[in-house]
């Protein structure tokens, strides 16, 4: 037993350092000096926390301390309209996805109808399938339609990945909610009245966790941002931090940009924690 618990905490060990370290290698780039990120090897800690590629990825100059100063990054435009671009975005994603999601998945969870299964199937067949195999017939039809390089496009191509995905988490969950539309309907209940007023309430932490999976599936999309959007007044965060690759080639300004790019979706979470945690540690109905 002992043993088990030993390679248990061991593989929880390496799991934790497996994920955070990427996060701790671009902290401490992000903090870092120009001349310090050539040097090798590099500083565990950085001496002074500098906020020079924060100050150039928003489009300030910046001196150091050692008395060198640094321009604005010449992506910056990018990052700042991908910043704002970005969370009306995942806002108005999370939201419509909900308002889709909700209803949908509520009937398949808990009414039983003709075709059921294949419909089910027919919604969810979209999450098996990886986006870049549908990108080449978005991009086709969003030329010819004219919504290429517009928010509007980019919001319609994001909910065929996060309404699927939504509606399979939240049809296990409702699933899992007791049958009490039975006796409401005894008391004069309607079915919507039972879903706005009974199942919604109980149903509040499994809701939670699927407007956080929305929100960051919208924010980290890539694959369609970067061939739909990508250098146009419509272009989110992620994409405009692929010119630090080749572009701009500014290792901390690109460190930079992906702390800013963790940042709304961990507030968000923290946010929500509450009926997160809820989820995962008590009944439904409670």
């Amino acid at each position: 037993m002992a043993k088990r618990s030993f390679f248990l905490y061991l593989a929880i060990a390496v799991a934790i350092v497996w994920s955070l370290f990427p996060i701790y290698w671009f902290c401490r780039m992000a903090f870092l000096t120009p001349d310090q990120i050539r040097l090798f090897p590099q500083p565990f800690l950085p001496g002074v926390f500098e906020l020079g590629a924060f100050y150039n990825i928003f489009g300030y100059d910046y001196t150091y301390a050692a008395g060198f100063s640094t321009g604005a990054s010449g992506q910056s435009n990018q990052i700042i309209r991908g910043v704002f671009n970005g969370l009306f975005i995942s806002g108005v994603v999370t939201v419509i996805t909900l308002i889709i999601v909700l209803p949908l998945a509520y009937v398949f969870a808990r009414m039983d109808f003709r075709h059921k299964e294949k419909l089910l199937f027919a919604v969810l067949l979209s999450v098996a399938l990886p986006p870049v195999s549908t990108l080449i017939p978005f991009y086709s039809m969003y030329v010819q339609l004219g919504l290429t390089g517009t928010r509007f496009g980019l919001i319609l191509v994001t909910l065929t990945i996060t309404v699927p995905f939504v509606a399979w988490m939240l049809i296990g969950y409702f699933r899992n909610v007791p049958p009490i539309e039975r006796l409401a309907r005894i008391d004069g209940y309607s079915r919507m009245s039972c879903f706005l007023t009974l199942i919604l309430p109980l149903s509040k932490s499994g809701i939670a966790v699927a407007a956080v999976i929305a929100f960051l599936f919208s924010w980290n999309e890539y694959t369609y941002a970067l061939v739909l959007v990508n250098g146009t007044s419509a272009n989110t965060l992620p994409p405009a931090i692929s010119g630090f690759l080749a572009q701009y080639p500014e290792p901390g300004n690109l460190a930079a940009s992906i702390i800013v790019t963790i940042i709304p979706p961990a507030l968000f979470a923290f946010f929500l924690q509450r009926h997160v945690t809820e989820m995962s540690l008590v009944d439904p109905v409670r």
